[in-house]
């Protein structure tokens, strides 16, 4: 039922564009930066990509340890932390107008942040899902510095150009990955990570753009 529910997703494409709009996505990056600090994404590796969490634990922006391999985390902690656990907004969350825009589904999201790739940070290349074990999907709304040549961003070996601000589901079971070779300028967006479910796909579907 699940991966029936995730294929009228994909139906539509592979980075499908809705009809939301987060305006002006440069004075949110402006106003995070003056008032949250970016912590090391996955600190167990030496790259350069930063994060904010947008929801966590307890609603900190300390990156522990959602922003941390989960499952590295639980090993050394003995915990058992799953992506479902990082469920209450932060500080960085709380701007009006990203609030309006996700709160349709904002009781669906978890273990969500905005990801700051710095000149040479990367992500190699992967795929979000595994065997039949879809209940989620990934919203990303780019904010700022996110097409070529800042920010070169692959999916099933092609390179998106993206509308800083827009809305899109992306399909991540597809093969992606994306690289900063811009030595002067960062890359930043926003990674939703949300419940598969009726409510969440109409969120979607029902709001495509019309490009």
């Amino acid at each position: 039922m699940k991966l029936e529910l995730y294929n009228y997703l994909t139906a539509y494409g592979t980075v499908v564009e809705t009809q939301f709009r987060l305006n002006n996505p440069h004075k949110y990056v402006k106003w995070t930066e003056e008032n949250f600090d970016y912590v090391r994404y996955n600190p167990r590796k030496d790259i350069n990509r930063w994060g904010l969490s947008l929801t966590s634990l307890d609603g900190g922006t300390n990156g522990i340890p959602d922003l941390d391999s989960l499952y590295e985390y639980n090993i050394d902690h003995g915990t058992k932390y799953t992506e479902r656990d990082f469920v209450t907004p932060t500080k960085a969350y709380n701007y009006p107008q990203l609030e309006e825009l996700l709160a349709p589904i904002q009781k669906h999201l978890f273990r969500s942040h905005i990801l700051r790739i710095n000149s040479g940070g990367f992500f190699p290349p992967h795929r979000d899902y595994r065997g039949m074990n879809f209940d989620s999907f990934r919203i990303i709304i780019p904010l700022q510095g996110c097409n070529p040549p800042a920010l070169t961003f692959i999916v099933d070996d092609k390179i998106i150009n993206w509308e800083h601000g827009g809305l899109y589901f992306v399909d991540t079971a597809k093969m992606h990955y994306l690289f900063n070779v811009n030595a002067f300028k960062s890359s930043y967006m926003i990674v939703f990570n949300v419940d598969l479910n009726k409510d969440t796909i109409e969120f979607v579907t029902k709001n495509l753009s019309a490009k």
